[in-house]
C-alpha cells in the first residue's frame, strides 16, 4: 500500500472526529473540596486542611525533612538557593486544583528549576481552598497560556506498575505528595 493511500485512509477516519460537540454536560459536585480530597487520595496523595501555614506544620507531615527547598519564598528556615543534587522536600504553590481528578495546576517560573518537581523525594504543595474548580474543562478555561512558558497538572505522587502489577511509588518523581489546603 502506498504512503498516499495510507494517509488518505487515516484522513477519512479522522475527518468525522472534527465534528464532535465539545459542549458536554457540566459536572457538578455537592462539595468540590471533599471531592478534590477524595480524588487526590485515590491518586495516592494526601490533603491537610490548615487555617494558616508555617514551616513547622509542613515539617511535621514528613519523616525526612533535612533539606527543604521553598520555591514560594514564604518560609524562613528553608533553603531558597538550589544547590546539591538531593532534595528531600520541595514547597510549591499551585495556582488551582480540579475536583474531578484531584489534580493541581503548577506554573513554572524562573525562581526554581523545573527539575525540582521530579527530583524531590516529597512535594508540599500549597493550594487555596477557593481555587478549586469542579472540572478539567473549567480549569483549562482559566489558564492564560499566553503568559506562561511551562505548566503541568499533577495528581498524586509518581507511580508505576510493572507487568506483575506491583505498584511502585517514586519511580519517575516524588514518592509522596501532600497538598496543604488553606
Amino acid at each position: 500500500m502506498s504512503r498516499d493511500k495510507i494517509l488518505s485512509n487515516i484522513g477519512d477516519i479522522i475527518k468525522p472526529l472534527k465534528d464532535i460537540d465539545l459542549d458536554i454536560d457540566r459536572k457538578s459536585f455537592n462539595d468540590k473540596v471533599a471531592t478534590f480530597k477524595q480524588m487526590l487520595q485515590v491518586a495516592g496523595g494526601r490533603v491537610v486542611e490548615v487555617n494558616s501555614l508555617d514551616i513547622s506544620t509542613i515539617k511535621s507531615y514528613f519523616l525526612k525533612n533535612k533539606n527543604i527547598i521553598d520555591t514560594t519564598k514564604q518560609f524562613t528556615d528553608t533553603q531558597n538557593a538550589i544547590s546539591g543534587k538531593e532534595y528531600d522536600i520541595t514547597i510549591i504553590e499551585a495556582k488551582f486544583g480540579v475536583a474531578e481528578n484531584g489534580a493541581v495546576w503548577i506554573e513554572w517560573n524562573d525562581r526554581y528549576p523545573r527539575s525540582l518537581i521530579t527530583l524531590s523525594e516529597a512535594l508540599a504543595i500549597i493550594l487555596r481552598q477557593d481555587n478549586i474548580y469542579e472540572t478539567m474543562q473549567e480549569a483549562y478555561n482559566n489558564i492564560d497560556f499566553e503568559d506562561i512558558s511551562y505548566g503541568l497538572f499533577l495528581s498524586g505522587p509518581s507511580k508505576t506498575a510493572d507487568i506483575e502489577q506491583s505498584l511502585v511509588f517514586g519511580a519517575h518523581g516524588a514518592v509522596e505528595l501532600t497538598i496543604f489546603l488553606i
